[in-house]
């Protein structure tokens, strides 16, 4: 989980390269490469919104068994241990699909957060607390457990996202739901089947933001030189961090809410 630049690589094998609002427009020619790294192979073997009042929400513990800080603990874990995680839902099951080749989602308790690289449809939505037992993996830079059980143990109240400055999108938030804004300085850039990368800018420096085909999300309305606030799961791919929205209630023209940062 090295702390990388903007550097990235599409679908047609051009490298992305992020320190200027040039970025997109700079790109060199590397040969082709899948954009997640992920094979149907590999996948087979493995096996909406923004709500900006409502209050973090804290999961219990379950019965004595799993922590409340269990996500916590469990990132601090090597590749390969066996961990149980509890946490509140922040995304839905399947909703990163066309880039993740899965159906997982996001869990999060307090400031800890993780991805839960389900192959199996779960049916998790956004307020869920569930129970995750599985083993930590790197899937392309991010830190994911592949799960061989979930369960849903009850509904609670919604994460609220970190509202974060551009900069702190990096190790320190991958896994949590983080709300960011800046102005739109490259064009849209087309990553399908996968979905579409923007690049975000400010004073305190840029973000990828990675828009999953399955999210159904209109990027049409992105324009160079606006300013865009966006909510999502914030995550990593080979050495560059991004934020994920979930739908369209994600992605808002101009800068919205309350701008000063939280942690």
């Amino acid at each position: 989980m090295g702390e990388g630049g903007l550097h990235q690589e599409d679908l047609r094998g051009h490298e992305i390269t992020g320190e200027s609002s040039n970025m997109f427009r700079d790109s060199v020619l590397a040969g082709p490469v899948l954009r997640r790294g992920v094979t149907a192979l590999a996948v087979a073997a493995a096996a909406t919104m923004f709500v900006g009042t409502a209050a973090t929400a804290e999961p219990a513990a379950v019965a004595g068994e799993v922590s409340a800080d269990s996500i916590a603990a469990a990132r601090a874990q090597a590749i390969g241990t066996t961990v149980t995680v509890v946490g509140t839902a922040t995304t839905p099951s399947g909703v990163f699909e066309s880039s993740f080749y899965d159906k997982g989602f996001g869990l999060q308790s307090g400031n800890s957060g993780i991805y839960i690289s389900d192959p199996n449809n779960s049916g998790i939505a956004l307020g869920d607390q569930v129970q995750v037992t599985g083993v930590l993996a790197d899937q392309e830079g991010l830190l994911v457990v592949r799960p061989t059980a979930v369960e849903v143990i009850g509904t609670t109240t919604q994460i609220s996202p970190a509202r974060l400055p551009l900069n702190a999108i990096g190790g320190g938030s991958e896994g949590r739901l983080v709300t960011v804004s800046g102005i739109v300085s490259g064009p849209v850039v087309d990553d399908l089947p996968y979905g579409h990368k923007i690049l975000v800018s400010g004073a305190e420096g840029n973000t990828v933001i990675f828009v999953n085909t399955q999210t159904g999300i209109d990027v049409d309305a992105v324009a160079v030189g606006r300013p865009i606030t966006v909510t999502g799961f914030s995550g990593q791919y080979a050495s560059t961090y991004e934020v994920l929205p979930r739908s369209e209630a994600d992605v808002q023209q101009g800068f919205t809410g309350s701008l000063s940062f939280g942690s």
